[in-house]
């Protein structure tokens, strides 16, 4: 299993309705896509963020069909331009030792498919995931 986890902190100056909206466009994501096994949505307690998603999905197919549905786009644009920061990663008990390098390289792949989304990401201004140079 793979857990693609986001956790942010919203800008102060978004409001509670495209608050919700990006919260609900995460919730929509995890029933609509096929390989996403499970989902939780919600407050994050223990940090510095304030809202996180967990995506459970069973391989790297899954975990590349996740990053590149149409509703993860659509997430993508309600609310990248709301996060002030962004940590996304992801956890898995693969014992795979090339399995971090694998998930990278879907990462890259999907900015590289979607250079409007990637440039969103470089928009946001703490931004930490895969994929991306730090």
């Amino acid at each position: 299993m793979i857990y693609h986890i986001n956790r942010v902190k919203v800008k102060a100056s978004a409001t509670p309705v495209q608050i919700e909206a990006a919260l609900e466009s995460w919730r929509y994501l995890g029933r609509s896509v096929p390989s996403v096994k499970s989902f939780i949505v919600g407050r994050d307690h223990g940090g510095d963020f304030q809202y996180s998603a967990v995506f459970a999905v069973e391989d790297l197919d899954g975990l590349f069909e996740y990053l590149t549905h149409p509703a993860t786009y659509r997430t993508d644009h309600l609310g990248l331009n709301l996060a002030e920061d962004l940590h996304i990663f992801d956890v898995s008990d693969d014992d795979d030792p090339e399995l971090n390098a694998k998930i990278q390289e879907l990462h890259r792949r999907r900015n590289e498919l979607n250079p409007e989304v990637a440039a969103m990401l470089a928009d946001v201004p703490t931004y930490h995931g895969a994929g991306v140079s730090d």
